[in-house]
């Protein structure tokens, strides 16, 4: 879709904009009321910082000390916000001011999001604005607009079951590398979806507690694989190594055992080379890859069997590199989340302030499906919708909806309410 001179904001014009946030605010205050005991205090509650961010407002009251669920609870219903937060870190004085709150340690967090997470569906969901002259087009906003040659945009994203399954597998490499690598135990690796584009995986062993913010950094450069030096692995790799050189091998078994030529080609080969790979190497990881994978067997095996192969070693290190990015652990661009010792990070069973779905606790990521266990709503509203793509809640499909009235399920109505693409309207 592509338009012009419209202007970019999607939201409301100010005073129905108030309407709707004074709508969202009272739905969620009746929420909490209903449902308040569900809200999970974290382990050593009386030890963090808690903080409530108000409807429409950038900073948060913070530098709260909470010592009961009923207090917790009080200060939710006195404060109606937006959304609710906690520290990560232990703290021996939680409300006093930073400097003199006394940190004792902080759970190891972190967080992925879809956001960070190069995916197909962006193309068709998301959309840019340019402040300058009003075009607005799908997709990922462009250097400077082709339009009139501004680099100021509104960035307006959205999300689906695309963005959320590319996050869950991320959620999944990062456990297996904790776990397997690092030798954290999965039982205290706790997973929990923000209720909105993404999962965070907290871990709250003393160990982890007492990580420093270098230490931090270490672990994600080491799941990101940033820094890893090509030329100290050779060229010689077993499924069963440990740390990175096991990992690759297992990912270029993957990765050649069943390719195709057009596999081939999208790793840069040439037409003639690609052709040779593709009838070359599946059958050889399937064959003979499974204990090692090493090249200069590779060469030994091709001419063993009389078949003439222009794959070099530079071939063979496009094949190593594609598995790097294939094993990594890519999406934790947002660093700050694990390395800041004092971050705050979202309540489980409180509201997402952008979504109106629940943040919660989630025991199996295989079944746990986040556009319906979520759901906070129940019941109808009928929703003036200024403009929203398709998307699903719970078992059905939505839209997509441009200047229309809707009548839908609480969650849904409360989803685009709360994205800023439509108003209510009065019963």
């Amino acid at each position: 879709m592509r338009t012009s001179g419209g202007g970019c904001r999607t939201a409301l014009a100010s005073a129905q904009d108030r309407e709707r946030i004074n709508f969202i605010k009272h739905a969620f205050l009746q929420y909490y009321g209903r449902q308040g005991s569900r809200i999970a205090l974290p382990p050593d509650f009386r030890s963090r910082e808690f903080a409530f961010l108000a409807f429409g407002e950038k900073f948060m009251t913070r530098h709260k000390a909470i010592g009961s669920h009923e207090e917790l609870v009080n200060n939710i219903r006195m404060l109606a916000p937006s959304d609710v937060y906690y520290s990560t870190a232990y703290y021996a004085k939680p409300a006093e001011p930073m400097e003199r709150k006394g940190w004792l340690g902080s759970d190891l967090v972190f967080d992925v999001d879809a956001d960070h997470i190069v995916t197909p569906c962006k193309a068709k969901h998301d959309r840019w604005c340019c402040s300058g002259c009003g075009l607005s087009e799908q997709g990922k906003s462009p250097a400077q607009c082709p339009n009139c040659g501004k680099a100021k945009f509104e960035e307006h994203t959205w999300f689906c079951d695309e963005c959320l399954d590319a996050a869950k597998k991320e959620i999944i490499k990062l456990v297996d590398f904790l776990s397997r690598d690092f030798g954290m135990p999965e039982q205290e690796m706790h997973i929990f979806f923000s209720g909105h584009r993404g999962y965070h995986l907290h871990i709250r062993t003393e160990e982890a507690r007492k990580l420093d913010e270098s230490q931090r950094t270490e672990i994600v450069d080491y799941v990101r694989a940033l820094g890893l030096d090509l030329d100290l692995l050779g060229l010689s790799l077993r499924p069963s190594d440990p740390g990175w050189r096991g990992r690759i091998a297992r990912e270029i078994n993957t990765l050649v055992s069943h390719a195709t030529k057009q596999d081939f080609l999208d790793l840069g080969f040439g037409p003639r080379k690609a052709r040779e790979a593709a009838s070359l190497l599946p059958g050889l990881a399937q064959e003979h890859w499974k204990d090692e994978i090493d090249f200069d067997l590779f060469q030994h095996w091709t001419l063993e069997h009389k078949r003439k192969v222009e794959i070099d070693r530079s071939d063979w290190q496009v094949i190593i590199e594609r598995a790097i990015i294939r094993a990594a652990v890519d999406s934790l661009t947002d660093t700050v989340v694990t390395t800041d010792i004092h971050r705050l990070i979202r309540l489980p069973e409180t509201l997402n302030g952008k979504t109106g779905l629940r943040a919660m606790a989630v025991s199996n990521l295989d079944t746990f499906d986040p556009f319906a266990d979520p759901i906070a709503f129940e019941g109808e509203e009928t929703v003036r919708v200024t403009e929203a793509p398709a998307f699903r809640m719970g078992n059905a499909n939505y839209g997509p909806y441009v200047k229309q009235d809707v009548k839908l399920p609480a969650a849904a109505a409360m989803l685009l309410l709360c994205k800023g693409m439509g108003g209510p309207i009065q019963k």
